[in-house]
């Protein structure tokens, strides 16, 4: 019996691959400064160029065609959200506040118990 291999490729393509060089790249001349620039705005220009061109390369391949797919799915998505009032969050935060109060007092009583505790034994 034959088994059935999987037709999809493993590994990176060459835009991911190629964007991942850019992006190192324009991160070495910003730290390593190997053109010797004194100036602050041209080593963030720089950078800021990679990043573009990196994100642009890498969008262009099938791994950023499926990236920038998957973004508008979750833009979808979170339309389709229900978010709570400010009245609930109001609510929802001070119960929390009070739980927060309530919990730590316990634990500060039981620290105090404990501490009294070991001074008992020891001295």
């Amino acid at each position: 019996m034959k088994k059935q291999v999987d037709s999809k490729k493993s590994g990176y393509s060459i835009n991911t691959i190629l964007s991942i060089v850019i992006l190192v790249a324009s991160l070495a001349v910003f730290y390593l400064n190997p053109l010797a620039l004194t100036s602050l705005l041209f080593k963030v220009l720089i950078l800021v160029a990679g990043l573009v061109v990196a994100g642009l390369v890498f969008i262009s391949g099938s791994e950023g065609k499926s990236f920038v797919s998957f973004m508008k799915e979750t833009k979808i998505e979170l339309k389709k959200v229900v978010w709570p009032t400010r009245e609930e969050t109001t609510k929802t935060t001070g119960m929390i506040i009070i739980a927060v109060i309530i919990v730590s007092i316990f634990l500060w009583i039981v620290d105090a118990f404990f501490t009294w505790m070991v001074q008992l034994l020891t001295h």
